[in-house]
């Protein structure tokens, strides 16, 4: 059984965090869902443990790619 109160913790050492648990869904009852996002960081990540939370590489790899097309386009 995972450790819920893990999130709460994460969620609490940071002043802009969010963490969404859904259980369950039409189609599929027994689906589990853990969306965790920082409103100061702008980026979001869906995890299945409190270990595997990254959300600065997350941004990084996003800013990565933002740069590789804005260069690509203006340098051709």
């Amino acid at each position: 059984m995972m450790d819920l109160n893990q999130f709460y913790e994460w969620q609490r050492k940071g002043k802009h965090r969010f963490v969404r648990i859904e259980l369950g869904s039409p189609g599929n009852r027994d689906e589990f869902i853990i969306w965790v996002y920082d409103f100061g960081l702008g980026i979001g990540q869906r995890v299945n443990s409190v270990e595997e939370i990254d959300l600065e590489s997350t941004l990084e790899a996003r800013e990565r790619r933002e740069y590789e097309e804005l260069k690509e386009k203006f340098e051709g």
